[in-house]
């Protein structure tokens, strides 16, 4: 008995012209941050001394350096690039004679080292050239890992609205000219990883619900976990992302909102009943504590000192005005500050996007109402996908504050750079609600109209940040 086997299907033209916007997308995404990259100068990103050194401690020692590792020499070199580059305040030097070296800033080997790791191999490469040349090397990665990740981003709006070219465009073209995205992105910073990797879960995850449980995304999204988890502890919230897209890879029928909200509820519940057990304070009232394997887990990855989280997080009696400076702080430094924060393009722009995301909330109510039960089913549960994303993004922000402190300290106010794992799915939906908020005959041109907002908005970007660091370098 013979068999045969039948021919793989052949690649046409056509399938290869899927891929013909990388032709531009790809060289358009490295010049843009290209672009960034110099016109920011050596050390204004949000602690990019400290994240250069934990990569060149790795490149130049024959170890893993621990958090009291340090290289005076080292220290000396940046510092005083630091100075020569109008880092510090007028008439602010650092004491470059201390026998341990000028601070830098805060220790950042805290974090796993995953993306030192790969941050310091353009550093072993470029070891004998100035240290502001050494960190531009470094930078290089940030913008290949850029440039991955708008590809992964137009791959993303190709599969969740595979019959809508425009939006296939216009979704990866927000977000390369969202101008706070690009400025971290071309930095030298752990976060540049977990962006990319969040991206990369997202395309993961939009391919097993719309596919089912297939070898290919299942590895993709997993990988990308687990990358992510292995670069920053902020990338503990992407798990229920990736534990809800399989679940729906799982189930492939619908299943009734209150199903799914007691499930939710039940895992929450048995993870709350692993990790807490009723203790007693020293007043002798009962309380909430961590068990002891929790507590380890906070210690060694998560840092958030979860026994005062706990008890901070249910007081109400210290918020006060906290959530209100959050909701300003977070929302202005993830579409309009640059920087340590303190490049602002104005308050004329914060005020526009603010209007502009609470049309676009209008419009995405408006476009869910008329298009109810139009969708298949798993283009339905990507959009809800992005939803709950965003709302585990606002939620960890929230998370961060705690503890507050019990001193009358002003508290640590997290900036929006901590949820830009969000930052995808934040511009798909505003992109959708934009489109809902046009009449039938304007939705053709919908797309282009709010990427023209966005250039403008990059352009004056450029302009602001030119303009701000030129006039430290006049001081």
């Amino acid at each position: 008995m013979s068999t045969t086997t039948a021919p793989a299907p052949a690649i046409t033209g056509q399938d290869r012209a899927v891929y013909h916007p990388l032709r531009w997308l790809i060289p358009l995404a490295l010049l843009h941050g290209l672009l960034y990259l110099t016109i920011v100068p050596p050390w204004q990103h949000y602690d990019e001394p400290t994240q250069f050194e934990y990569a060149w401690l790795i490149a130049n020692l024959s170890h893993l350096p621990s958090r009291s590792d340090s290289d005076p020499a080292l220290r000396r070199e940046v510092a005083d690039s630091m100075y020569r580059f109008r880092f510090y305040d007028p008439g602010q030097i650092p004491d470059l004679m201390k026998p341990e070296g000028p601070t830098l800033g805060e220790n950042q080997r805290v974090h796993p080292p995953l993306y030192y790791i790969l941050a310091a191999l353009p550093l072993r490469l470029s070891s004998g050239l100035a240290i502001e040349q050494q960190l531009y090397a470094a930078r290089g990665l940030s913008l290949c890992l850029y440039a991955l990740t708008i590809v992964a981003a137009w791959r993303v709006a190709s599969v969740v609205v595979p019959d809508e070219p425009t939006m296939q465009l216009a979704v990866p073209l927000l977000l390369l000219l969202t101008p706070t995205f690009a400025d971290l992105m071309t930095a030298v910073n752990n976060d540049v990883l977990v962006n990319f990797c969040a991206v990369a879960l997202l395309l993961g995850c939009a391919l097993l619900i719309r596919d089912g449980l297939r070898p290919a995304p299942l590895v993709l999204a997993s990988l990308a976990l687990g990358t992510a988890l292995g670069t920053k502890r902020t990338a503990v919230i992407l798990i229920v992302i990736y534990l809800l897209a399989l679940l729906w890879a799982w189930l492939r029928t619908p299943m009734r909102p209150w199903v799914v909200a007691g499930a939710m509820l039940g895992v929450a519940l048995a993870l709350a009943m692993s990790g807490l057990e009723l203790g007693r304070a020293d007043d002798g009232t009962t309380l909430l504590t961590i068990r002891p394997w929790l507590k380890q887990f906070d210690v060694s990855y998560l840092r958030l000192n979860l026994d005062a989280w706990v008890r901070s997080a249910t007081s109400t009696a210290q918020a006060g005005d906290i959530y209100e400076r959050l909701l300003v702080v977070g929302f202005t430094s993830f579409w309009v500050r640059f920087g340590w924060g303190h490049v602002m393009i104005g308050t004329w722009a914060e005020v526009s996007m603010a209007v502009i995301c609470a049309l676009c909330g209008v419009g995405l109510i408006i476009q869910g109402w008329r298009g109810r039960s139009q969708l298949p089913l798993w283009q339905e549960r990507c959009i809800w996908l992005f939803l709950i994303a965003i709302t585990l993004g606002a939620l960890s922000m929230v998370g961060r504050l705690h503890p507050l402190p019990t001193n009358g300290t002003s508290p640590y106010i997290p900036t929006g750079r901590y949820i830009f794992t969000m930052m995808l799915p934040m511009i798909w939906l505003i992109a959708l609600g934009w489109q809902g908020l046009l009449p039938a005959r304007w939705k053709p041109a919908g797309p282009f109209l709010l990427l023209g907002i966005w250039l403008g908005l990059d352009l004056i970007s450029w302009g602001v940040a030119l303009s701000n660091y030129y006039y430290r370098f006049t001081l």
